[in-house]
């Protein structure tokens, strides 16, 4: 005799494989408890390790409800309850449990009614998203967590900084484009991306040195060779360098236009930030050449071509 259908619900409804006939109320509440387990539970799991998982649970947090308890009878989940309990039943591994996603996300209709466990709380969101059995998964989140933590704590930080070239704040600027910081590799001084572009390709005057009045920062001249986009200020050298290498990352995706697979030549060679690949996937290989120099020191020779040097010469 199905004990849920004297109870009023079965999940199961015509499939189920126990008699729903109604029986008198005294032998119901008799055979209740002798068949409420072996229903939930599958023909190949026995009732001894259902208790065993339920047992490893409720020293974690809560635990699994009877389908012989009252809970069946209320509410309108009853369905998806019994389909809860009976899933988890079929593991005895700790780390299979189901973790509840409500408790996870901030807060739990069920409460101590709950089926699922309840994770242990994040140190930085403080939220019960951590699972017990899982420990690879929990320091996976706690990194990502700090993580997020920290960008939104650096993005905070960089509403107040303003470019020391047009004085703005580069976080309030108009458009989304301007709206970047311009970080030098060998300086710390804070500019819009668009006043250190303008500055560094402005023409030069006659007579001008290139890498002292471009290339060098515009308040304390130190000379940097490229000028990395941010959407954040950084606040530590460390901070710097993972913005760096982040961007440098991005750019080794992308195939070099100057390159262009082999067929063209790109102008900074060994120092372009961009794939150099082939159209079978090939990368290029550099080969470095070392000369001697006149004072005893070893240079790298750049790549010199026949048509650079007719193109130099002034044959009239």
């Amino acid at each position: 005799v199905c004990t849920f259908y004297q109870k009023g619900a079965c999940a199961y409804g015509s499939r189920c494989r126990y008699d729903h006939v109604k029986v008198p109320q005294r032998q119901a509440s008799a055979s209740s408890s002798a068949y409420s387990y072996q229903y939930a539970v599958s023909e190949s799991v026995s009732a001894t390790a259902v208790a065993g998982v339920t047992g490893e649970v409720s020293t974690v947090s809560r635990p699994f409800i009877s389908p012989a308890q009252s809970t069946w009878g209320e509410g309108s989940g009853e369905n998806d309850l019994l389909d809860d309990v009976i899933g988890q039943s079929r593991s005895t591994n700790p780390s299979d449990i189901v973790m509840c996603s409500f408790a996870a996300a901030g807060n739990c209709p069920r409460g101590e009614n709950c089926p699922h466990i309840h994770g242990d709380i994040c140190p930085t969101c403080r939220k019960q998203c951590l699972h017990p059995f899982r420990p690879d998964e929990r320091e996976e989140h706690k990194r990502n967590c700090e993580k997020k933590h920290k960008h939104l704590e650096a993005l905070k930080h960089s509403q107040e900084i303003e470019c020391s070239v047009c004085l703005e704040r580069v976080l309030s600027k108009l458009t989304a484009a301007e709206r970047k910081f311009g970080l030098l590799s060998e300086c710390d001084h804070p500019f819009c991306i668009s006043c250190i572009r303008n500055w560094r390709s402005s023409s030069p005057t006659s007579g001008m040195d290139v890498n002292s009045a471009l290339r060098s920062c515009p308040i304390c001249r130190k000379l940097s060779y490229f000028v990395i986009p941010s959407v954040i200020w950084y606040a530590t050298k460390e901070e710097k360098q993972e913005i760096v290498d982040s961007y440098k990352a991005r750019l080794r995706s992308i195939d070099c236009r100057h390159f262009d697979f082999g067929n063209g030549t790109c102008p900074f060679g060994t120092s372009c930030f961009y794939k150099h690949a082939y159209r079978d996937g090939r990368l290029e290989e550099v080969v470095l050449r070392h000369l001697g120099a006149e004072d005893g020191q070893t240079v790298v020779a750049k790549d010199i071509r026949l048509s650079d040097f007719l193109n130099r010469m002034r044959i009239r």
